[in-house]
Formats: structure tokens, C-alpha cells, sequence
């Protein structure tokens, strides 16, 4: 997609309507694996401070990422399979992961 600073309005835009498949780690404040998701949807919003919305499948509520695009990328043509589910994903346009992290004692939650 090109190298692209953490937000660019015109490309942020330019991702409204792709279908992206997500990745999740959650991690404890020692690093360790807690627990990771998978989900795919559609782009449906963008904003420089709320992020990327995105309106999984199967579900009724937008689930917004964080207003880092360089998490984006286009993903390859073929079919995934979502660990989780077995669910099968073709032909999805984007794929994102995101790690997020459990504060150590009370500090804020980064994502990576």
C-alpha cells in the first residue's frame, strides 16, 4: 500500500468499503499470550482521533483500531481460515494485527 505515516487522510478514506480481516494477541504486563482473536468485516468509518471503524461480521456493533495505518496492508488473494472459528475468509482486500497489552498496575493499555 505504500509507506504511509500513522494517518493520512486521503488514504484513511481510500479504505472505506475494503473487507479486512483482523488480528488480535492480548498480552499480560509480562507479555505473556492471554488470549487472541480473529474477525473479519468491513471498513466502514474512518477518523483521524477515533480510528478505523470496522462492522464485523456477524455481529451488530462497530469494533474501532486504532488511527494507525500502517497496521493495514493488502493481503494476498486466496482463502483464510480464522484459527478460532474455522470459519473461512476469501479474498479478503486487507489484513491488520494489533498486540495489545495489559497495563502494569494501573498504567494505560498501549497497541501495537
Amino acid at each position: 500500500m505504500g509507506e504511509k505515516g500513522l494517518w493520512d487522510d486521503e488514504h484513511a478514506r481510500s479504505l472505506v468499503g475494503k473487507r479486512v480481516l483482523v488480528g488480535l494477541t492480548y498480552r499480560d504486563h509480562d507479555g505473556a499470550v492471554v488470549e487472541t482473536l480473529q474477525y473479519h468485516g468491513t471498513i466502514v468509518d474512518v477518523d483521524a482521533q477515533d480510528g478505523v471503524a470496522v462492522s464485523p461480521v456477524g455481529l451488530d456493533e462497530l469494533f474501532w483500531l486504532p488511527p494507525d495505518l500502517r497496521a493495514f496492508e493488502e493481503a494476498p488473494r486466496g482463502a483464510y481460515r480464522l484459527r478460532s472459528t474455522g470459519e473461512v475468509v476469501l479474498h479478503p482486500d486487507l489484513l491488520c494485527s494489533w498486540t495489545v497489552r495489559k497495563p502494569a498496575r494501573g498504567g494505560p493499555t498501549p497497541a501495537e
